[in-house]
């Protein structure tokens, strides 16, 4: 007679660990990308203007990643070097008011209202997912990046 044996449940470490991964990955492309010197992180902030560098320079969010979902967390027109003082709960409604008007003037107001209408697209990010982005953003061309995201709503 056959032993049964239990099914064995997929790891949440591995889908963890992919998250960490990703978020690791995008942020220090968004770090890289706005900084104004090759091997130096640091650059002006989206929001105030004010030069950072280091720890300082972050990536932050228009749409927040907590209220993004996956889709606006990675995404790198979603995301900007800014101050710590802009990303970290520093005179929030001013900021957001910065940032919208940063957005609109880089990317204009009928792009800016798309992504906002993408708060409200739901993806499945699995393991494939964060496995497919975490390809791209070492791959290191934000194109390809912004196309796969809108090709999966």
């Amino acid at each position: 007679m056959l032993k049964k044996t239990p099914l064995k449940k997929k790891s949440k470490t591995s889908l963890k660990k992919l998250i960490q991964e990703l978020t690791k990955l995008s942020h220090d492309f968004i770090r890289q990308r706005d900084s104004i010197k090759k091997y130096i992180i640091g650059g002006y902030c989206f929001d105030c203007g004010d030069y950072t560098e280091f720890q300082q320079f972050q990536c932050g969010h228009f749409i927040p990643d907590s209220t993004g979902g996956a889709l606006l967390r990675y995404h790198p027109i979603n995301m900007h070097g800014q101050a710590g003082k802009c990303n970290c709960k520093y005179n929030q409604e001013f900021v957001k008011i910065n940032y919208t008007l940063a957005m609109e003037k880089k990317y204009g107001k009928e792009y800016v209202q798309k992504l906002i209408q993408l708060k409200y697209k739901s993806i499945k990010a699995d393991e494939i997912f964060y496995s497919k982005m975490i390809e791209l953003y070492k791959e290191g061309n934000e194109k390809k990046i912004v196309a796969y995201l809108e090709s999966l709503i």
